[in-house]
């Protein structure tokens, strides 16, 4: 890794947004690959509490599938022997989740060619079917939210 603070600063800005001003600083000019394995598991980790906390409805079997991706990212971060590998171990892990919370992770490896004209193979409700829902208390702090990012009286750096 680049000794600078614009090399992954995107992931250096995710790790301030989920830990704090005191990890920011932690990771800022980090090359140390022990340093940002610490930080990758602790994503991983916030994103597993994160489903168990907020994830009312669903069957068990999804949480044991979300356990199985983090566990198997840990794994490849364990493996990772630079920043670069571990960046990669997290953006596979992150992308898995991605799509097990939208049904479940497409297995197109047989496929000679899949293109994204055909929405069909990516309708992922065959196992499950995902629904945002929000009550009349979440609306009304969604829109304080959006008008105090408007007026310039919040940031979305620091929301909640």
């Amino acid at each position: 890794m680049k000794y600078n603070l614009e090399y992954g600063y995107g992931l250096k800005a995710l790790v301030e947004r989920l830990f704090g001003r005191d990890a920011w600083l932690d990771v800022k000019h980090s090359t140390s690959v022990s340093k940002w394995r610490k930080y990758c598991n602790k994503i991983l980790s916030a994103i597993q509490l994160a489903a168990k906390s907020n994830v009312l409805v669903s069957d068990d079997d999804w949480f044991d599938e979300l356990d199985h991706i983090v566990e198997h990212g840990r794994k490849r971060l364990a493996s990772s022997k630079t920043t670069e590998e571990m960046f990669a171990a997290l953006a596979s892990s992150l992308g898995e989740i991605s799509f097990h919370q939208l049904g479940r992770c497409p297995n197109h490896s047989a496929s000679k060619n899949v293109t994204l004209r055909h929405s069909s193979r990516w309708k992922l409700n065959q196992f499950r079917s995902v629904q945002y829902v929000q009550s009349k208390t979440q609306i009304l702090f969604k829109q304080a939210h959006n008008n105090e990012l408007k007026t310039g009286r919040g940031t979305a750096r620091h929301a909640p």
